[in-house]
């Protein structure tokens, strides 16, 4: 019975997200028809290319709030069934997926570009790319890093490292250097991977800023676009192969 119950909670939500895509479709090519029929100007054109624009806007918000309800009954489904089992297993996820904050011993990478050019040494060295930031991540995956995070934005298997001119975007959020790199695991063995790692001593090599120490609490925030999860899944099946 509970088991229907939550069935038809979450179809009567589902719903209401396929009205609002499907709202959103039919308003947008009910714009380009009215464009291609009306002849309108360049100016004109521009002024309903902005309204498309907000209202597409909109859309996307009312879309976010319901999933963020969809997710918040979701929630409290589960605390209402009274199950130890699902409870535990709902929080091993959160804490797999980074969809909760976390805490523990750890260390914190601090990385900055070099403080002026030396020499005939190419710029490229002496600033910190989203490359260098894989290779670090990598190193603290290996070492057995539990949690991760750059600039308090949490890493998870969708986060995206890219250079964006002298910024870095993580998690579709611009951050400058210098970049903290938090890990949580064990201390040592984090620390000694950083200690020998040739990617850390081939940035220092150019003057690439680099200190690392030793913490006995990280505090990891969980990801932020956690409550718009489903637009990174969006078209996913499970498979049972």
């Amino acid at each position: 019975m509970k088991k229907n119950a939550s069935q038809y909670v979450l179809f009567v939500i589902f719903m209401l997200l396929g009205i609002l895509i499907a709202l959103q479709a039919k308003n947008t090519m009910a714009v380009k028809n009215a464009s291609a029929n009306s002849g309108f100007t360049a100016d004109k054109l521009r002024e309903q290319i902005a309204v498309v624009k907000n209202e597409t806007q909109e859309y996307r918000k009312a879309i976010d709030e319901n999933l963020i309800m969809r997710n918040d009954i979701i929630r409290e489904y589960i605390e209402t069934q009274n199950d130890d089992q699902l409870t535990r297993e709902w929080e091993i996820i959160k804490l797999n997926t980074g969809l909760s904050g976390v805490k523990g011993p750890g260390i914190a990478i601090k990385l900055d570009d070099a403080p002026a050019r030396q020499d005939d040494t190419p710029l490229d060295f002496l600033i910190i790319h989203d490359q260098d930031i894989k290779f670090v991540l990598n190193d603290l995956k290996k070492a057995g890093a539990q949690a991760i995070a750059i600039n308090g934005e949490r890493i998870v298997p969708m986060s995206e490292q890219v250079c964006a001119g002298p910024t870095i975007r993580i998690n579709g959020n611009r951050h400058p250097v210098p970049y903290v790199i938090e890990a949580i695991g064990d201390p040592d063995v984090l620390y000694n991977s950083m200690v020998e790692s040739d990617w850390i001593a081939n940035m220092s090599q150019f003057g690439v800023r680099v200190e690392v120490t030793q913490s006995k609490e990280i505090v990891l925030s969980k990801f932020s676009s956690a409550d718009k999860l489903d637009r990174y899944i969006s078209g996913l099946e499970v498979s049972e192969k």
